[in-house]
């Protein structure tokens, strides 16, 4: 039921914009923008939007941003008593941040610093961290020179939870993954791979786990959204330790909605259409910068 012009690129986009004589003529831009390969690069958009004063979908440049720098939200976070995965940076010049770095004999996960959808992630990428693992990772790093996150592995389950947003927070029931039917991960993951070719499979985790947990997951997802500040919908992602502590591992502000997503089938469960989770992020984006002009005109 919508008029739809894709931009594949955002220079296109930008230029046309730019180009047009009045910028308000009731077109929304849903932004899915990811283009590039430098840090904040998924902030352009949301910026331009708001300097032109184009109503847009999802969170602003500075949440889109947070969002992208694992590192400091999860400091960010730690500080406000949510349990996330511990983490430590192997920084340019192969230097540990704060001189801290994993402790020997702990099973970690190796991430590039500022990437999602499990890029840089294989079966490789969990290992125990000990001398020569360390000296790797130097050496590695030197050649690519690309700063790393290294995390507590955490054995279990993992689930993401997807959320709505507008004058309240709507929490969708949290989304288990499992790989090979298997709920339990372990000490899988979620690799590139699997990402790309939708090698893994949904179920709804309250199936799994006692809803004390599922409980703790929901309140704890509520407390991230409303530190951050996100607008619309965007989607947090834990591993669950065999004593059932959520950990925070991920937070995405523009997520997949992609028919294979957490989010087609959280929709699917509440017996909605498909379509629907786009009128959802439309109408949420819509009545965000409506009320917006309003309170300023």
């Amino acid at each position: 039921g919508y008029y739809v012009n894709p931009y594949f690129n955002e220079i296109n986009f930008i230029v046309d914009m730019i180009s047009e004589t009045c910028y308000k003529n009731n077109k929304i831009v849903y932004n899915l923008s990811r283009n590039g390969n430098f840090i904040g690069k998924k902030s352009l958009i949301p910026s331009f939007c708001d300097l032109l004063s184009l109503p847009y979908t999802g969170s602003n440049a500075l949440v889109t941003s947070l969002c992208r720098a694992k590192y400091t939200y999860l400091k960010y976070f730690e500080s406000h008593n949510i349990i996330t995965t511990k983490s430590w940076v192997l920084s340019e010049n192969s230097n540990w941040f704060n001189q801290d770095k994993p402790p020997y004999g702990m099973k970690i996960v190796m991430k590039p610093m500022h990437e999602s959808a499990s890029i840089g992630l294989d079966m490789d990428s969990v290992f125990i961290f000990d001398k020569n693992s360390e000296q790797e990772l130097i050496a590695k790093q030197s050649l690519s020179n690309i700063t790393l996150l290294l995390q507590e592995f955490i054995e279990g389950y993992e689930c993401e939870v997807p959320f709505f947003v507008n004058n309240k927070i709507h929490m969708m029931s949290p989304v288990g993954i499992s790989i090979n039917n298997n709920s339990y991960l372990g000490n899988s993951i979620l690799t590139f791979d699997r990402s790309f070719n939708d090698d893994y499979e949904f179920y709804t985790l309250s199936d799994e786990l006692e809803h004390s947990i599922i409980n703790k997951i929901e309140e704890t997802s509520i407390k991230i959204v409303e530190l951050i500040g996100f607008n619309d919908y965007g989607r947090i992602d834990y591993r669950i330790d065999d004593q059932g502590t959520p950990h925070l591992m991920d937070i995405a502000t523009s997520p997949y909605t992609t028919k294979h997503s957490s989010f087609a089938y959280s929709f699917s469960r509440l017996k909605l259409d498909y379509k629907d989770i786009y009128s959802t992020i439309i109408g949420l984006a819509y009545s965000r910068h409506h009320l917006k002009s309003t309170n300023i005109y």
